[in-house]
């Protein structure tokens, strides 16, 4: 497939990327990386929440309840099924704008490093989809220079060529933080 990303800024030319097509098969994801039972996703909502969790059965495998600060909302939520792991940069967005071309190893690294997971409410995570900074912030402003901060060295860590209009975004928003 080939794309054409263009900006509004007459300075910045248009890029011509090639990328396949985007398959989140691809982009394995909630591994279990230690053989405890626990992938990726739980033991991030192991680690993030504010309180002793507890589990779906007695193998401790699946979380079931804890306390955890969702930062897209700024609210907590307690139960485990409220929340999505979200991908900062989502794996669409990776794939579009750098990691077409990734091994799987890479691509496994990335879906599931912890810099870029975040506990978020599902709705939430559903609204931003694979949306870049432009076309998604998170609706608690408080969060919005920490998220930018977090976008922008996520995409210097892997390497990643964004659209013009989220690094505009991402600018603007540093731009007014401290």
């Amino acid at each position: 497939m080939i794309r054409i990303v263009t900006t509004c800024i007459a300075w910045l030319l248009p890029v011509l990327t090639l990328a396949g097509e985007y398959d989140r098969g691809d982009w394995t994801h909630w591994e279990d990386f230690d053989s405890d039972c626990q992938n990726t996703r739980h033991e991030l909502l192991i680690r993030k929440s504010l309180i002793p969790v507890t589990f779906t059965s007695d193998t401790g495998c699946y979380v079931a309840t804890g306390a955890w600060h969702g930062p897209f909302t700024g609210q907590v939520y307690t139960q485990a099924t409220q929340l999505d792991v979200d991908h900062v940069i989502a794996l669409r967005y990776a794939h579009e704008y750098g990691g077409a071309e990734w091994p799987p190893l890479l691509k496994k690294v990335f879906a599931n490093d912890p810099e870029n997971l975040l506990a978020v409410e599902r709705g939430e995570n559903r609204s931003k989809g694979w949306d870049g900074p432009s076309q998604y912030m998170p609706p608690d402003e408080s969060y919005h220079c920490e998220y930018a901060r977090l976008w922008l060295h996520l995409v210097r860590k892997y390497e990643l060529e964004p659209a013009p209009a989220d690094k505009l975004a991402i600018t603007g928003t540093l731009g007014r933080c401290d």
